[in-house]
């Protein structure tokens, strides 16, 4: 407050002595114009022209604003659009989780359309189950059967063979017993003990094109199902990548993007592609293939590994490239995060808290108490009280993103199909740490 006070006196204080120097030296200013004759004084004069300036600043302001109002009006539209289409979406997957099909689809399809997406129509069509056959009652089958029967026209009696004195024995021909497949057996939800025990057997011991091959015979078996199924193959591929990554790069790489072809949501893949591109300098590959993995997996992790490709950029170029980012998942908090972050490092404190406030309404995180407490630290006008409570949350705050086993809860320093603690499979995933005390790094982690 005080700042501003400063700042103010000295600007004012040219035109306070201007006054007093017009009203000691009035002076006298006559204009002739189109036989007007104006006389008055200079302050006079000053004066008309600040108001007609005034008037003028006015009018272009009012326009400025009469032109923005379309644009903020179709800007509220499609924000109304897509609060209404997500609304739809989540109450389609409300219905079908009821086991409410029919209103799930229906949900569903009013998704898609104010969502403006129609492969979301189709996927959700996938993911829903289709609703059961109504079963027909049996007075009107046999209503039915009447009126097909009715309508078929009689078949000619057979002709009556003419045989000689001895008659030949016609046996009557037996019936055709067709015989229904079996039906295929129903995948259990979450593998068992022996299942999982085999395809970890496999795993450790490096085994990756045995342990692919069991995996599809376990599918057609029916001990797993297509999502378990998807996700272990990606896990042996892409731990096959990276144990072939130290002698042969080009078929790391190769397998990595068949992981990733088989499962778009396995971070660990799309992460191994992503670094590939940027190591080999292909800029714009490397930001085409961040922007599809981020409408699937928006993690901080991603950003961290396309950072070589945007040093000495511009600042305000890369706000707007994290911007765009965080548009793509606005529900998700790393988006929001990193946009906040680099809306801090410019300066450009509006952006920056409501980026951040938007991640920290998503879940808390200690990042973003800590941007909180900065902002209020450095920006004019901040209040120290505000950040000292947002220098109380931000220990209180869950910690940041890692990789982390869910079977002993370990962080590591990168993805493994085992974990080198536990020597878990397919347990280590990139999510937030219970507690600040668990969070030990191992002594030996795989990269």
């Amino acid at each position: 407050m005080l700042l501003r006070l400063i700042v103010l006196s000295i600007f004012m204080s040219p035109v306070v002595l201007a006054t007093l120097w017009f009203s000691d030296n009035a002076g006298s200013v006559q204009v002739e114009w189109l036989g007007w004759h104006v006389e008055s004084n200079m302050p006079v004069l000053l004066a008309v022209i600040l108001v007609v300036f005034l008037i003028f600043s006015a009018l272009s302001r009012l326009s400025a604003l009469v032109a923005d109002v379309p644009s903020k009006l179709g800007k509220s539209r499609q924000a109304r659009g897509l609060e209404r289409g997500m609304s739809a979406l989540l109450a389609a997957l409300d219905a079908a989780e009821s086991g409410d099909v029919g209103e799930g689809r229906r949900f569903a399809a009013e998704a898609a359309r104010l969502l403006n997406n129609p492969g979301l129509a189709a996927r959700l069509d996938r993911l829903l189950p289709r609703p059961p056959a109504k079963p027909v009652a049996p007075a009107r089958l046999e209503a039915a059967k009447g009126r097909l029967f009715a309508r078929k026209p009689a078949s000619p009696p057979p002709p009556t063979p003419v045989v000689d004195k001895i008659q030949p024995i016609v046996k009557a021909p037996q019936p055709v017993v067709v015989e229904k497949p079996a039906a295929a057996p129903v995948a259990p939800a979450e593998p068992s003990r022996e299942d999982l025990e085999a395809f970890s057997a496999k795993i450790r011991a490096g085994e990756w094109q045995a342990a692919q091959a069991w995996i599809g015979e376990a599918v057609l078996a029916g001990r797993l199902t297509p999502l378990v199924a998807v996700r272990w193959r990606s896990v042996a591929l892409e731990g096959q990548a990276l144990d072939a990554s130290p002698g042969d790069p080009a078929r790391s790489l190769h397998l990595a993007r068949e992981a990733m072809a088989a499962d778009q949501t396995f971070l660990p893949s799309a992460l191994h592609v992503i670094r590939a591109e940027v190591s080999e300098g292909r800029k714009a590959e490397a930001e085409t293939l961040l922007a599809s993995v981020w409408r699937h997996v928006p993690a901080r992790v991603l950003l961290d590994a396309c950072a070589p490709l945007w040093r000495g950029e511009d600042r305000d170029a890369c706000l707007k490239r994290l911007e765009a980012l965080a548009e793509i998942a606005p529900h998700h908090p790393d988006g929001h995060l990193a946009a906040g972050e680099a809306a801090f490092a410019v300066q450009k404190w509006g952006v920056a808290r409501r980026h951040i406030m938007a991640a920290l309404k998503i879940a808390p995180d200690a990042l973003g108490c800590r941007l909180m407490a900065e902002i209020e630290e450095r920006e004019p006008g901040g209040s120290a009280r505000s950040a000292e409570i947002w220098r109380r949350r931000e220990h209180e705050a869950p910690l940041s993103p890692a990789w982390v086993c869910g079977a002993c809860g370990r962080v590591v320093e990168a993805w493994a199909a085992c974990c080198p603690s536990c020597a878990g499979v397919a347990t280590i995933e990139w999510t937030r740490p219970a507690k600040a005390d668990e969070a030990l790094l191992p002594p030996a982690a795989t990269a």
